[in-house]
Parts: structure tokens; C-alpha cells; sequence
């Protein structure tokens, strides 16, 4: 079995599914928050968020960076 790696964009995601998904530095300002659901920005980040995870089948690895 050969396993492959794939790195995308969550736009490039949408309709796919794959095994295992990584979700990398999602940090909570760029994810959306929660005063900020209001703004247009925000849901769409928040959307592509769900995008990414929804991916998934078996395994969603979400990570994040410590903000600085």
C-alpha cells in the first residue's frame, strides 16, 4: 500500500474526502471568533474551517501556532 500526502488549500478541499485530514495553524483569529461571528470575514473562515474538517473520514488532526 503507498501512502500519499497531499497539501492544499480548504478551497481546493471542497467535495474531496480523504482518511485522515491535518488542519494546520488554525488559530482562533484566523478561524473566527466569537465576537466577531457578525462580520462577513469571519464566517467565511469559519466556514472553510468546517470545509477542512468535514474532509475527514477516520482521523481530523487540528493544530495550532502560539500567537507572539
Amino acid at each position: 500500500m503507498t501512502s500519499t500526502i497531499k497539501v492544499m488549500t480548504l478551497h481546493a478541499s471542497n467535495g474531496l474526502e480523504f482518511p485522515v485530514v491535518a488542519v494546520m495553524g488554525a488559530r482562533q483569529p484566523e478561524v473566527g471568533s466569537e465576537t466577531g461571528a457578525a462580520d462577513d470575514e469571519a464566517r467565511e473562515e469559519m466556514r472553510l474551517f468546517y470545509v477542512g474538517a468535514t474532509r475527514a473520514t477516520s482521523r481530523l488532526i487540528v493544530a495550532n501556532a502560539p500567537c507572539q
